[in-house]
């Protein structure tokens, strides 16, 4: 029996008693009115009136077993968690309809040439520039790192972007990459190389003098931008560092035609 079976049955047994006394003690009262001598009915009249007030402790037991009951079976003896059956839900089965015929594809259309992607070279020095940086003789430091580059068309009094982004409009001027770098040393070679697809816009290589670690960048102003797609690259010493791409949208601006000097004419005096 768990305790809430057993406070409910406890309440049910003393509303029971409270019944029962009632009804002792009313028979008792009854008879005692039937009795000729004084003392003998007095004491039975008590003898009600007792089993009456017993009835009524007996209800009253019984309410408060009732209502607090189970709070106080509770901090007696606390209750222990028990497995309630959770009871399963049959599903009635429904009609399924059955397809008729689900045609086939007769030939199924296979690629002949299957793509393969292709790998992307590290970037390296053009020859010409291998060959000068081969006769260097300060080792770097393999710990040199640059940030990614963040290409942008101005900077602020630190050398961060103040408008970094991928793609720029023209008409445009100087451009820059940005960047923070970590454990370089002065004196050893490094090279930005601007890009349009293939082509060399420029090139920018010397020795560093930025110190350990800061705000760098490189920089680069050709004729005039053209649309396409743009790269830059930087090295230390021959090795590879980073790289970032840019977009370049819109036909750069004409050049300003200057018109031709026109010869003016003479007049020649004859004394």
């Amino acid at each position: 029996m768990t305790i809430d079976q057993f406070v409910q049955s406890l309440a049910l047994l003393l509303f029971c008693g409270l019944l029962a006394a009632i009804w002792y003690g009313w028979r008792l009262i009854k008879s005692a009115r039937g009795l000729p001598y004084f003392l003998l009915r007095r004491e039975r009249l008590t003898q009600g009136w007792r089993w009456i007030f017993l009835g009524v402790v007996l209800g009253v037991a019984g309410l408060l077993t009732q209502v607090v009951g189970l709070r106080v079976a509770y901090v007696i003896i606390p209750p222990t968690p028990s497995v309630t059956p959770t009871g399963t839900t049959t599903l009635t089965p429904t009609i399924t309809r059955t397809p008729t015929i689900t045609p086939t594809p007769s030939i199924s259309a296979t690629p002949s040439i299957s793509a393969t992607p292709t790998e992307t070279p590290t970037p390296r020095l053009p020859e010409a520039l291998a060959r000068l940086l081969s006769r260097e003789t300060m080792t770097p430091n393999p710990d040199a790192a640059f940030s990614p580059i963040e290409v942008a068309t101005r900077l602020d009094s630190l050398n961060r972007p103040l408008d970094a982004a991928e793609v720029f409009e023209n008409p445009l001027g100087r451009i820059y990459g940005a960047f923070t770098y970590d454990n370089l040393t002065d004196g050893i070679r490094w090279t930005a190389i601007w890009y349009r697809g293939t082509e060399e816009i420029c090139i920018e290589t010397k020795a560093w003098d930025g110190g350990t670690g800061g705000y760098g960048y490189t920089e680069c102003q050709p004729d005039q931008w053209l649309p396409g797609d743009y790269e830059i690259q930087m090295f230390i010493g021959e090795q590879w560092k980073v790289s970032t791409r840019f977009k370049v949208v819109g036909d750069p601006p004409l050049p300003t035609a200057t018109p031709p000097v026109t010869p003016s004419k003479t007049t020649t005096v004859t004394p």
